[in-house]
């Protein structure tokens, strides 16, 4: 009899470190695929007001506690918002031309010469999960079409 109650002992113990084991594998298994990254520019009509949008999707799985912590594109922090739907996520950041106060009463019309900014080359996207950060990397953009705002 002590042998087997060794032997359930034993038993019970792998038991548990597999209940462990499983479950916190499960939770630290979350997966993130970059989608898509694109950018444009945007121009306000006024010479000197403008902008460059960029937009970072990607598919996340087993992520429900990821918080998406801070946006960088080219080394400068962004302010960014966050599109959930189900497990795709939109990162929309926003980076503007700010304008004179010489332009502010200046009739809006659509500007003669342009300056683009030139295409990113990196993102860093910087996200916790599980009390743990880690960072998406881009450096491929897809560039879009320019747009003329009022």
């Amino acid at each position: 009899i002590p042998r087997f109650l060794h032997l359930m002992k034993y038993l019970i113990l792998i038991v548990v470190f597999n209940f462990l084991a499983t479950t916190c594998d499960k939770k630290e298994k979350c997966e993130v695929t970059l989608e898509s990254a694109s950018w444009l520019n945007w121009f306000g009509g006024i010479p000197n007001v403008g902008g460059t949008d960029y937009s970072i999707k990607f598919l996340s799985q087993e992520c429900e506690d990821l918080k998406i912590d801070s946006v960088f594109i080219d080394g400068k922090s962004l302010k960014f918002r966050v599109n959930r739907t189900e497990n795709l996520w939109e990162i929309a950041a926003s980076k503007s031309i700010k304008n004179s106060i010489s332009n502010r009463n200046q009739i809006m019309s659509k500007p003669s010469s342009t300056k683009s900014a030139p295409p990113p080359k990196t993102a860093r996207i910087i996200y916790s999960f599980n009390n743990r950060s880690s960072e998406i990397i881009v450096d491929r953009f897809t560039q879009g079409k320019d747009q003329f705002r009022r």
